[in-house]
């Protein structure tokens, strides 16, 4: 039998755009979830530094949205994207986009892989988004779901 392999996709809201992609990598063991939240978001503004991309700022709400989305993942076991038309509502947001993976051990390694996805990356590096909410949540056989929630006031 096989080792599932970590999936990641995108779904990005441009005004009505959505784009979904997956990406699939092999699993290790992961790290703590606030471990790999906190490496995944300075990756990730490390990438915008090198783009000359301002970085993203914490937003309370999209982070919310964030760890909701990776929780329900790991909880359900699968990977999936929310309503990013919700998300824009309930934060108030002109425009929002979402990445999500699974499988990948580290926060570092996700957005390793994020950034070798034309979707992932066009998120990522997206000068209009400015806020950014990053989670990750274990299930039960300790893989690890993550969530990139990104917005525009």
């Amino acid at each position: 039998m096989s080792t599932p392999r970590p999936r990641a996709a995108v779904a990005a809201v441009l005004i009505t755009l959505t784009l979904p992609l997956t990406l699939m990598a092999a699993p290790a063991q992961a790290q703590s979830p606030d471990r790999y939240e906190d490496q995944a978001r300075v990756v990730t503004n490390n990438k915008r530094d090198g783009h000359d991309l301002a970085r993203f700022r914490k937003g309370a709400c999209v982070q919310r949205f964030a760890e909701r989305q990776a929780r329900r993942m790991a909880r359900q076991e699968r990977m999936y994207h929310q309503d990013l038309g919700k998300v824009m509502r309930r934060c108030n947001l002109s425009t929002a986009g979402e990445n999500v993976a699974y499988g990948y051990p580290t926060g570092r390694r996700v957005v390793q892989a994020w950034m070798r996805s034309q979707g992932h990356r066009r998120n990522i590096l997206n000068g209009r988004f400015r806020l950014l909410g990053m989670a990750a949540a274990r299930d039960n056989d300790g893989t690890m779901y993550a969530a990139q929630v990104f917005g525009r006031h």
